[in-house]
């Protein structure tokens, strides 16, 4: 049985990495902040770095005699702030998986948008600024509105729409605080036109330099104010397969496999997002990393393919079976905080999930719970999902919204949370 060293883990939304690793018959070793109340199912052994997060890189050593101890074959990771220590660790051990350089660039976003500019990939115009004040001329020379990113930004985390000069000094304040732990190279805003249009993402293998797409997500967001002058992007649903017509995904397809070229990438799975605008198919970023939240079970459930399945067989080394086993639709509806409270009741799962075409419905809150909208917490504060399959990515959002609407959240102000409209 092949040993695996996998870095972090999160039962909330990673089930299903553990689950292929069951099916794959691999050893799962996870290396995470502190230990599980018990064992997770699938998982060999749990090894506890208090301080993963802190310095990642610091742990390379460690790491390295832990794997050479136990004999693993391989290094995985799906989390953003740990996907350069996977990377390193590697290198380090002549594992496969994505180069240390090419994980680099595709953590800073100026360097990756410099090397896209640079091949001929449709992307924003952008400036990069290190100070307020380069920021504020940034501005002048770009058009209103505006989007402000720390290079290193992952999640949506210190991301800000900006309509008016006069709010910069917070969105800056928000993009930058976040990073204060980052070397100074990371102390840095991206600031890029807006885009309009809707967000999809384009789910791929990179096998030998090889780039075989499988799909693309349709990532459904609102824009959230949190002032008269600035929002926030909310994801409120993910959907497989993309909606989108045929020629846009084809156009999107074409420029993943330039995009993960131009930055080097030779093994592993990519998830690369773009905007579909009224001026064409404009590439936002590329993730190395399996993509996050719900999206490898709603390829899974939707196409048959095994997307953590095949992200773990690139990291062991081995040939990732890509091959569609149906054609069908999932989706995944987002249940977020919107106003800041204790939760007083919640109300609905069962009826959630009973709802026609829902595979699951589940609250992640309990009376008592504090929660709060996302441009107050870290990211979005997700208070439950509910998940469907059906025929088609139509019939599996209008089963999901139907579902999600039975599920209440209560608040002591006698306010309720249901979902966006």
């Amino acid at each position: 049985m092949p040993g695996l060293l996998i870095l972090d883990w999160d039962p909330h939304y990673r089930s299903y990495v553990l689950e292929s690793c069951l099916a794959l018959g691999i050893e799962a070793h996870l290396v995470m902040r502190e230990a599980p109340p018990a064992l997770p199912a699938g998982a060999a052994r749990v090894h506890v770095l208090p301080g993963l997060y802190d310095e990642p890189l610091r742990w390379v050593g460690e790491l390295a005699a832990y794997v050479r101890l136990h004999g693993l074959s391989g290094v995985f990771t799906h989390e953003d702030e740990l996907v350069e220590l996977s990377a390193a660790l590697s290198d380090e051990l002549g594992f496969p998986g994505a180069s240390l350089p090419a994980v680099r660039l595709c953590m800073d976003k100026s360097a990756t948008r410099d090397r896209f500019a640079a091949a001929g990939i449709p992307g924003p115009r952008y400036r990069v600024a290190s100070s307020l004040e380069e920021a504020r001329q940034a501005l002048g020379e770009l058009t209103l509105p505006v989007v402000l990113k720390p290079v290193a930004a992952s999640g949506g985390q210190g991301v800000t729409r900006l309509t008016d000069a006069a709010a910069l000094p917070q969105a800056w304040d928000w993009a930058v605080e976040p990073y204060g732990y980052l070397p100074a190279v990371y102390h840095r805003v991206i600031i890029e036109e807006f885009l309009e249009g809707p967000l999809v993402s384009v789910e791929a293998a990179v096998v030998d330099g090889d780039v075989h797409v499988i799909t693309a997500t349709d990532g459904l967001q609102t824009i959230e104010p949190v002032g008269p002058t600035q929002s926030r992007f909310v994801y409120d649903a993910l959907l497989v397969p993309t909606r989108l017509p045929a020629e846009d995904y084809e156009a999107m397809a074409g420029w993943t496999r330039e995009a993960v070229r131009a930055l080097g990438i030779r093994t592993g799975i990519v998830h690369t997002e773009f905007k579909r605008t009224p001026h064409g198919v404009r590439i936002v970023e590329v993730n190395p990393r399996l993509p996050g939240v719900y999206i490898p079970e709603l390829v899974h459930r939707a196409l048959g393919i095994d997307l953590a399945g095949a992200a773990l067989r690139l990291a062991l080394g081995q040939e990732p079976d890509l091959t569609p086993k149906h054609r069908g639709a999932a989706c995944a509806r987002l249940l977020l905080a919107r106003t800041s409270g204790q939760v007083h009741a919640v109300d609905g799962v069962d009826e959630a999930a009973a709802a026609p075409h829902v595979v699951r419905a589940c609250l992640f809150v309990a009376p008592g719970d504090a929660v709060a909208p996302p441009h107050e917490g870290n990211i979005e504060v997700r208070l439950g999902y509910v998940l469907t399959e059906h025929t088609d990515p139509h019939g599996a959002l209008r089963a999901a919204d139907e579902a999600l609407a039975r599920m209440t959240v209560r608040m002591r102000d006698a306010g309720t949370v249901k979902a966006a409209p």
